[in-house]
């Protein structure tokens, strides 16, 4: 064995010192790996921060196309502080410290695309973060002088690194000058600088509204939810903005709690949640690929998990059905997607292929997601928890 040594180190140094070799095996390894191996060597760190590797790297792990969620960032709106979320590891465990490399003390998410995070900041700015490579870039809204009269701002986010290594951020705003009259800019990460106005467009006061804070990007395009016959769509290469309807078929005669808008694997899903005393039921409807009509896909008992899981406590409080954070993510091994919803404190998953609730994550007994900042009077049913899908990739700024 020992006579094998000196031409196992040679070779091994060939491939050391050879970079064109080296890339080809790097491409290959886990996003986790890479960051790393960035302390093997000058050689090693010099290949894995260059932007060309880096984006070949994302487009060597996608699968049919599409990039694979990593884990779920999921968030609650009612008790838990702005930039506090819990990580729901899809792939492998994470213990990834999101935004501690951010000196902002306060950061929402408003967006997750890819990889990518358009993040809020209260020192009146907006970030775009990359948890994997702990890195960010500040962006600020125009300095436009109608921006000191503005009654209402959103921002959306545009990346496909497997299209283009660039992304773009959509800010639709109204001035109290002009109420019902909308107007979009369009930032460029290519040119660092804002298009003002490219589009205007009123929406009557009496319509029903619009999700502006709540963008979708899918199919090269930012999709809004909306309540009524309905909404709006804009088109990151061509730059215009598109009607698409929302009128949703084989609804329950109860009114609605929450819409609930994702993309997977380049398809639109709307799932919808009801008021009633007691309702441990949701439809899922999905989107025509022509966007011609909405169908309806499915509609999933959350209770029949209770079967599965007894330790689930959920329909206690009535009005407060005890799931939320319902998300639609890809399945790797199937084509169907599967569906994510938060229940009592514990993460499930129901295949539409197999038609079953499987238990995804699980703090273990007495520990719950969700309920490390409630107050003694408070119910960890009455959060609302909302779920962004996290690509773990190395994308540039």
């Amino acid at each position: 064995m020992g006579m094998k040594t000196p031409m196992i180190n040679s070779a091994a140094e060939k491939i050391a010192y050879n970079q064109d070799l080296l890339t080809q095996i790097l491409l290959r390894l886990p996003t986790k790996s890479l960051i790393k191996f960035k302390s093997v060597s000058k050689l090693w760190r010099f290949i894995i921060s260059d932007p060309d590797f880096c984006l070949s790297h994302t487009r060597h792990h996608h699968r049919n196309g599409f990039l694979s969620p990593t884990a779920l960032l999921l968030k609650g709106d009612r008790f838990s502080p702005p930039s506090e979320f819990s990580i729901v590891p899809l792939k492998h465990y994470s213990k990834v410290p999101f935004f501690h490399y951010i000196p902002d003390s306060h950061v929402k998410i408003l967006q997750s695309c890819n990889g990518l995070l358009l993040c809020e900041s209260y020192r009146q700015s907006y970030l775009i973060c990359n948890p994997t490579t702990k890195k960010f870039r500040r962006i600020y809204c125009p300095s436009n002088s109608a921006y000191n009269f503005i009654s209402k701002c959103f921002l959306s986010f545009a990346f496909d690194p497997l299209t283009s290594p660039d992304y773009r951020i959509i800010c639709i705003w109204e001035s109290y000058r002009e109420p019902c009259k909308f107007n979009l800019d369009l930032y460029s990460s290519k040119t660092g600088s804002w298009d003002l106005c490219i589009v205007s467009f009123e929406v009557d006061e009496d319509e029903q509204e619009i999700e502006l804070n709540n963008g979708v990007f899918c199919n090269g395009r930012i999709h809004w939810c909306g309540y009524g016959e309905e909404s709006l769509y804009f088109d990151v290469e061509k730059e215009c903005l598109e009607t698409m309807p929302m009128a949703l078929p084989s609804r329950m005669d109860a009114p609605e709690t929450c819409r609930y808008f994702s993309e997977s694997r380049g398809v639109l899903y709307v799932a919808v949640t009801y008021c009633m005393s007691v309702c441990l039921e949701f439809d899922v409807f999905e989107m025509a690929r022509d966007y011609s009509e909405w169908n309806w896909k499915k509609r999933v008992n959350v209770g029949d998990a209770v079967k599965a899981f007894p330790e689930l406590e959920l329909g206690c409080i009535e009005y407060y059905p005890g799931f939320s954070g319902v998300c639609i993510i890809g399945s790797e091994k199937q084509e169907e997607p599967m569906v994510v919803v938060w229940a009592d404190g514990k993460i499930i998953s129901f295949d539409f292929r197999q038609g079953a609730w499987k238990m995804l994550y699980d703090l273990g007994p007495g520990i719950k997601i969700g309920s490390l900042y409630l107050g003694e009077d408070d119910h960890l049913h009455y959060e609302l928890f909302h779920a962004y899908q996290y690509f773990e990739n190395l994308s540039c700024l």
